[in-house]
């Protein structure tokens, strides 16, 4: 069976890091800042471009431990920041969500649009799930994905 070796590939490619080292899903760290592309239009021809809402969530995965947003930003595709999202710290107790809405109307990030979101714990905890979801809004059919975070920056427990 030669389709093997593609699934396989497949399948250890989302294992891996960009360095090509494996991550560990397990591993507990004290906190984090993540990196979240997302998009406010998307071309289609070089002159026609469909306009994007894009909702930001952050799941708390971690069973037993709280995580802390510390910050949420929103930048522009020049990479400048645009508007804070996140006015206080806010705790996300276990399996606990937050999302937030760049409208659709919002086209000030560009193309290349990204969240940056800060988060810490008192005690270890596992990375949460920083993902943005882009959809047309439309009601009919219309270009709608995702995009998962990337780490890049954590703080390790000692």
């Amino acid at each position: 069976m030669h389709f093997r070796l593609p699934v396989l590939y497949l399948a250890l490619s989302f294992l891996l890091a960009p360095s090509g080292q494996a991550q560990d899903m397990s591993e507990k760290v004290l906190g984090e800042s993540i990196y979240v592309p997302a998009y406010s239009r998307i071309f289609s021809y070089p002159q026609r471009s469909d306009l994007l809402a894009a909702t930001l969530a952050v799941h708390n995965v971690d069973p037993e431990t709280p995580i802390t947003l510390t910050r949420v930003d929103y930048h522009g595709e020049d990479g400048k920041v645009l508007r804070t999202l996140l006015e206080t710290p806010l705790e996300l107790a276990p399996f606990q969500s937050k999302t937030v809405l760049i409208p659709i109307n919002d086209t000030s990030g560009g193309v290349g649009s990204n969240f940056l979101v800060v988060w810490s714990s008192e005690a270890p905890a596992l990375s949460p799930i920083a993902e943005a979801i882009m959809t047309s809004g439309s009601g009919g059919p219309g270009p709608s994905f995702t995009t998962r975070g990337r780490v890049i920056e954590r703080q390790h427990a000692e």
